[in-house]
Order: structure tokens, then sequence, then C-alpha cells
């Protein structure tokens, strides 16, 4: 006798065009149909990355109010009455709104997963939400962040039990980075073929520390003045005109183009000779596993789960974040050695088809899945 499907709840703030994001569409793309049924619920509102999802996974969009709605966990609960889930799967944020959501009559098992750090360190975030995330853990059917360096980090800070939080790496679908046309996608940026492309992919805000990227570049730029080499920015965010008047100010603008968010993040890539991310804290990002994925040398601060992701030497560099010089010279590097750029960026990809890729993900989570409801 076959057993009806399990159905599944997915809620986050919204489908915007972010990693978290990515990986729950991936998920609820990717997980079996005839043993999981699937929706998704948004906070805020729906997202750009909506379009990605399969037309069989329901969306629903709340629609938040205030920025503190204190009604949400109402909100949440209705959803929940009329879905009906098995298992609620909750992301960052959403998990304290749903965990009070839960707490009258939860009839439901509740999966939460931390991508990363909402704040600089858990001294940084208001007492109420401190508490609030400490209750949330022990009141979930389990917990799983996207490294082992973010759930130390989390277990540190919360007294948690690093015995129960569970580690899910990120995953991405690698035939999405099959060599891009680097022709075409150049001229539609306006790069020259010759260029060597220093390329970024990131929300244009604090953590990501773009400021020292341009930094690095115009270091670089000052210490190979004749260097046929170019700056491409991928993403959009509320620093972009601060981005956009420290590039004037340096004299770059006829060299670093801004392309603000896109949804063809593969294109872009293969418009790239190395992917660079100056973060000041990471999670699990996917941009790198994109970038390796590939064929991207890499130079990223050694911050979150960089460390987890390059090797540092053998796939890419590891570097200090703020610090600028450091940051060009690793970028030199490979603009001098081209022969080291390409053995680094096929390092790069097996690391990637052996350890992250999406099968790998979307098994762990449908085992977990699986384990949670029997």
């Amino acid at each position: 006798m076959s057993r009806d499907p399990v159905k599944i709840l997915h809620i986050l703030d919204s489908l915007g065009m972010g990693g978290m994001e990515r990986v729950v569409i991936d998920v609820a793309n990717g997980l079996d149909r005839n043993r999981f049924s699937q929706s998704v619920c948004c906070i805020s509102k729906v997202g750009e990355a909506a379009k990605f999802l399969h037309a069989d996974v329901r969306v629903i969009e709340i629609g938040k109010g205030e920025a503190a709605d204190r009604l949400m966990p109402f909100k949440i609960a209705r959803v929940i009455r009329d879905e009906k889930p098995d298992i609620v799967h909750t992301q960052n944020r959403s998990g304290i709104d749903t965990m009070i959501a839960g707490l009258p009559a939860k009839t439901w098992r509740l999966v939460h997963s931390e991508h990363g750090r909402n704040w600089p360190n858990i001294k940084s975030e208001p007492i109420k939400s401190r508490i609030a995330r400490r209750l949330l853990y022990h009141f979930s059917d389990a917990v799983f962040t996207v490294s082992g360096e973010l759930a130390d980090y989390f277990c540190s800070q919360t007294g948690f039990p690093r015995s129960r939080m569970g580690v899910i790496p990120n995953g991405i679908d690698l035939n999405r980075f099959d060599q891009a046309d680097r022709k075409d996608i150049r001229l539609e940026l306006g790069l020259d073929g010759n260029h060597f492309v220093i390329g970024t992919v990131a929300r244009l805000s604090p953590p990501k520390d773009l400021f020292t990227l341009v930094r690095a570049y115009a270091n670089l730029r000052q210490s190979h003045p004749q260097a046929d080499i170019r700056l491409l920015i991928v993403g959009d965010g509320e620093l972009r005109s601060s981005l956009q008047q420290c590039v004037n100010e340096a004299g770059l603008s006829s060299e670093v183009v801004f392309t603000g968010a896109r949804d063809d993040v593969p294109r872009l890539l293969g418009a790239m000779n190395v992917f660079v991310l100056a973060s000041l804290s990471e999670g699990m990002p996917l941009t790198v596993l994109e970038a390796m994925a590939s064929r991207l040398p890499v130079v990223a601060s050694a911050v979150g789960a960089l460390p987890e992701l390059v090797d540092d030497g053998v796939s890419g560099f590891l570097v200090e974040p703020e610090n600028p010089r450091m940051l060009a010279d690793r970028i030199a590097a490979f603009y001098n050695d081209k022969k080291m750029a390409t053995a680094f960026g096929a390092a790069g990809r097996l690391r990637v088809e052996r350890q992250f890729n999406s099968a790998i993900m979307i098994g762990k989570y449908s085992d977990l899945y699986s384990k949670i409801i029997n």
C-alpha cells in the first residue's frame, strides 16, 4: 500500500536572488515528487527567484507590514493550519516567529536551518532575540547549519549541544555551470577578449566589504599600470551609489563594470578570469561554489566556511579580511601565471563535483525529512 507524500512547508523571508533562497529552490525542485509534496511560504514578499521553482511547488506570500510585525506568528499559524504540513522547515530569522506559532498546539515537525550570521556576533544581537534563538533550537525537532564552522559558532554562543546540531553543506547544480560563451557575454558587458577580468557576485552591503575589493583593484592598477585588467561587480544593494562614488574618486570608472542584480550568474561567471570575495563574514556562500564550478580560481577572505570550500594554494587563495594589499597580491599571482590560474580552476571544479554538488545536498535533505517523519 503506497503512502501519501510527506508534506513539507518551507518558510523564509522571501525568494530573492540570494544563496539561501537558491538552496531552498534547489531542494524544493529536486526532491522526489512521489515521496514529498512541497510548498514555500514567503514572509515579506515572494521575490524574483520564485520563477525558478517548478510549477507544482505552491508559493504563499504573507506580506510583512511594519519591520516588527507582532502579528506574524498568527499569520504563520494560519498558513500552517491551511497547508497542514507534516514538516515545517524554517530558514534563519523565520524560525522564531514559526516557533511562537507552534506553541499552542504543534502537530508538525520543525526543522530549522541557519545559513549565516545575522549579526557580527551573538552579543551584538538584541537580548530578546538571543533568548528566542536558544528556545528555538530546543523547540525544533532538528537544527542544521550549512557548515561546521557555523555550527561550532552558534553552539558555542548559545550553549546548544554540538552533538544535536547537524551540518548539510550547500550544493549546486553543476549542469548550470558548463563553460559559457565568453566572447558573447564580454561583448554585452563592453569587455574585450584580451581583458583579464576580476569579478565578484555579491549583495552590495557592508558584510561583503566591496570597498576592500575596489581598493585592491586600485593597488593592482598601480603595480601593473599597463595591464589589461577590468573589475566586474555583479549584484545590487544599498551601497551601490557609495561604491560607484569610490570608483569615480579613484579614477577607475572606465575600468569597473557594475551590472546590478542579474539572474544569469552562470553566464557572467563565464566572463571572468578570477573570482574574488572580500567578505567580513560568511556562512557558506554559493557564489564561491558557483565560481569553482565555472573553473575559476578563487581569492577569498578566510572567514566563515570559506576555508572549508577553498583549498588554500590548490583551488584558490585565502586572505585576511580588510587587507586590500594582500588581496591585490593574490589576484596578481593569477594574472602573472595563467597556467596556475587554469590549474587552480580545474581543482576547484573537481572539489565541487566530489563534495558540493546539488545531488549530494538534496539526498541529505531527503534522508533528513524521512528520518524526522519516521
